[in-house]
């Protein structure tokens, strides 16, 4: 559910700034998000189509930028940097299962074209 508030808020977002500006409809949003996991792009998409519904922001293209997460190989103990589902990263020195340090739990709105 925290992915549904998340780009429920970002397509809010978009929209009350194209309001602000004047805008009779958005036609392009950029999305930044962290690769923590919690967001698929497929779910972001099917997510923001069904929040841009009735908006300014409905028929807008699309585009997400990942944020990289680190992590840490359990066998050959390399540290990398990866924007993969947590679930399916490997170390790309040994191929062996990674274990996620870090990640930056963000999501924001980048950038808006409006018409």
């Amino acid at each position: 559910m925290h992915e549904v508030a998340a780009i429920k808020g970002m397509c809010s977002t978009a929209v009350q700034h194209a309001q602000a500006a004047g805008a009779t409809r958005i036609t392009h949003i950029e999305l930044t998000l962290g690769a923590s996991g919690h967001f698929t792009e497929e779910a972001v998409r099917q997510h923001f189509e069904l929040e841009a519904a009735g908006t300014l922001a409905e028929g807008a293209t699309l585009a997400i930028t990942w944020l990289p997460a680190t992590y840490q190989c359990f066998s050959c103990l390399e540290q990398f940097q990866s924007v993969g589902s947590s679930e399916s990263v490997t170390c790309p020195r040994c191929a062996s299962a990674a274990l996620e340090l870090a990640h930056e739990d963000v999501y924001y709105v980048s950038s808006i074209d409006v018409e």
